[in-house]
């Protein structure tokens, strides 16, 4: 973490891209193995306690349905999404392995985020203070230890939301492909991408605008890129479903950890207002960056406004558990799309201040909670 206090150009630091940062290959390297490292650390500890991952659990059962080499291929729609089935069969089912896999891509994730924090000029203290919002508490532990899937959908959406960042703000066509790119692969490892995906690609015509490109054509053109490979993907995983299946849907059905619109429809439409609620209280970085932009520029709020509403219909339908997914959007939103760029130093100690009470906000949530997440830290933690 020494590297996040190295001093910065103060002429561009739009120049760093977020995968150059840091400049050096070793030093990049060298931070990824530090922030996976803790990770694999906690995993081993909840193991240790005896928690029992249900969710990597399911994950392993599903993916013991893969038949490598079967040319019938009648299994394959039972194991919606296909992807993470696949890891998980590469991977013998072993639930160790999927903690130690979802270190190595949280040591990526997170040096990710850490390098746009750097690229929009918020300085080493206030970019430690948010990246410390995620890494010292225990929300991303839990999904860590207990749920790939979830992890790697959440990872492909900051890899998303950070192309469509960069298409809208430096008009790089080449980042809305990797946008689209990442949807494509999200859908197929977890079953709640879907909704982003179509949720983002829903306000295609503002990102347009906001890119410099206008017009009938453009807005179909990055409805395109932004949605294409998810609906190839899913109509591709469907028709073979089809083909080589007598039920088709049966993977897809049983999709969602504790069935569809859990408690009926209108109960289940409160339970997720309830949880975006929880987790926007307990994120003061957001609540405030969305405040100042909604009184400074309030058409920006439309792209983290439209990922927030993917959250709350997957938390409706059934797709997300109340177990910190919300709140780890929400702060990856903010790095992504709320961050003042280049702020002052009066700005820089609000940051600090924010994240610090952030931090202190989530674990009063979660020691005093009693949901999974809860239950899970206090078990870690022996109490």
């Amino acid at each position: 973490m020494a590297s996040l206090a190295s001093p910065l150009p103060r002429t561009s630091p739009r120049r760093y891209a977020a995968d150059t940062w840091p400049v050096r290959p070793a030093a990049r390297w060298g931070l990824r193995v530090a922030l996976a490292l803790p990770f694999v650390a906690v995993a081993l500890l909840s193991r240790a306690a005896g928690w029992v991952p249900a969710a990597n659990e399911a994950l392993a059962d599903r993916g013991a349905l893969v038949q490598w080499g079967d040319s019938g291929l009648s299994w394959i729609a039972s194991v919606f999404p296909p992807l993470s089935a696949a890891v998980s069969a590469l991977l013998g089912g072993s639930t160790p392995a999927m903690s130690l896999l979802a270190a190595a891509v949280l040591g990526f994730t997170l040096q990710r985020l850490a390098a746009v924090l750097v690229r929009e000029g918020l300085g080493p203290w206030a970019t430690a203070a948010v990246l410390g919002t995620l890494v010292l508490t225990p929300p991303l532990y839990y999904l860590a230890s207990n749920d790939l899937v979830s992890l790697l959908g959440v990872a492909l959406l900051v890899l998303a939301l950070d192309g469509i960042a960069a298409f809208v703000e430096q008009r790089s066509t080449e980042a809305g492909f990797r946008a689209g790119l990442a949807l494509g692969v999200a859908v197929m490892l977890d079953p709640g991408a879907w909704l982003y995906a179509l949720t983002l690609a829903a306000v295609a015509p503002f990102f347009a605008r906001r890119a410099g490109r206008s017009g009938r054509r453009a807005n179909e053109a990055t409805v395109a890129v932004l949605l294409f490979p998810a609906v190839a993907a899913v109509a591709f995983w469907l028709y073979a479903s089809w083909w080589f299946s007598s039920d088709p849907l049966g993977g897809m059905e049983a999709a969602t950890p504790a069935g569809w619109l859990p408690g009926g429809a209108g109960a289940s439409a409160a339970e997720a207002l309830r949880q975006i609620a929880l987790a926007l209280l307990a994120a003061p970085l957001v609540l405030v960056a969305s405040t100042v932009r909604a009184v400074r520029d309030p058409w920006s709020l439309i792209a983290p406004g439209i990922a927030v509403v993917g959250l709350y219909l997957s938390l409706w339908l059934g797709l997300r558990e109340a177990a910190g997914q919300t709140w780890i959007v929400l702060t990856a939103l903010y790095v992504l799309l709320l961050a003042p760029r280049n702020p002052g130093p009066r700005r820089r100690v609000a940051i600090v201040v924010a994240s610090v009470a952030q931090v202190a906000i989530g674990w009063l949530v979660v020691l005093t909670s009693g949901g999974t997440l809860g239950v899970w830290a206090r078990a870690v933690l022996g109490g």
